[in-house]
């Protein structure tokens, strides 16, 4: 017998950890609507479809007319995420991968043995190496699975979520490094005194173009320091150039490159730098050197 829509609204908003306010801010109203639904009104016919999509439901499902666990699985999942409140969907999102990443080391299903993980309230701990030049005064720690299908690299931890998923493409990651040469300006850039302040400056405006003296105003960088780093910054794109023409002269100002991977450019240094290996999952499983790359796939012959 089908439950009634009021019960079924009721079971899916509590199995999705959704109060009555936040569910009504996904469909658009109050948490007195939805209190009504619940206590066996009916939502307006126009949002049926939307208050299904929040909830992660079909229609079918939502009358108690259908399983929802036969719907495909990509499907299930667009439905699922559309149900959590858009300011949750990242980090839930995130949790879901952390909690997955021990499913990625095959040989470890393969033995039965599955680790438990779940997301850390800290993502720190003190250095192994206390006194150490070259050590912080805490380390990550972290979490990777190598395989031959591809890399992860991880942080499972609140004060500092961070996944990265990088199954392998066909040819290996070799065909897709950029030019070496490329790669030496941006370092001989980034080396320069001053760039890394003006950076990091920048990237806590609102993105508006600066003429050099003012940014060597706001970072306490010498004018010359400045006017040496910023063209180099702009050759590598790190930065956009504008040409002004004033009464005294032409004159260039400067603005960030919209480019949002600086910030995970300077954690994956980190990552890179660290000297300790603190680890609270690890897999290496791959077979190949990181650069070597798949070998190539035999036509089967009929």
């Amino acid at each position: 017998m089908n439950q009634p829509l009021s019960t079924t609204i009721t079971r899916l908003r509590k199995e999705r950890g959704l109060t009555q306010e936040q569910l009504g801010q996904l469909v658009g109203v109050s948490a007195q609507a939805v209190s009504k639904w619940e206590k066996g009104g009916a939502p307006d016919v126009e949002l049926l479809p939307l208050l299904a999509d929040r909830l992660g439901v079909s229609m079918d499902a939502l009358f108690g007319r259908a399983d929802p666990s036969t719907a495909d699985m990509t499907t299930q999942f667009q439905q699922w995420l559309l149900s959590i409140p858009v300011e949750q969907r990242l980090f839930t999102l995130f949790e879901l991968l952390a909690v997955s990443s021990p499913y990625l080391g095959s040989n470890l299903m393969d033995s039965g043995i599955i680790p438990s993980i779940s997301v850390q309230s800290t993502c720190y701990v003190d250095s192994l190496v206390p006194n150490s030049p070259t050590s912080s005064p805490t380390c990550w720690l972290r979490s990777y699975v190598t395989s031959e299908e591809g890399l992860v690299l991880s942080v499972l931890a609140e004060d500092f979520p961070l996944f990265l998923l990088m199954p392998e493409p066909s040819k290996g990651y070799q065909s897709n490094l950029p030019d070496p040469e490329r790669c030496r300006k941006l370092f001989t850039a980034l080396a320069l005194p001053g760039t890394l302040e003006i950076l990091l400056y920048l990237h806590r405006q609102e993105g508006s173009f600066y003429h050099p003296s003012a940014i060597a105003k706001h970072t306490k960088l010498p004018l010359d320091v400045v006017l040496t780093a910023l063209p180099q910054m702009a050759e590598c794109e790190l930065l956009k150039k504008r040409d002004l023409e004033l009464e005294d002269g032409p004159t260039q100002v400067y603005t960030l490159h919209n480019n949002f991977s600086f910030v995970p450019f300077l954690f994956l240094a980190r990552w890179l730098m660290q000297p300790e290996d603190v680890y609270v999952f690890a897999c290496d499983i791959r077979n190949r050197p990181i650069l070597t790359p798949p070998p190539e796939k035999k036509e089967s012959q009929s």
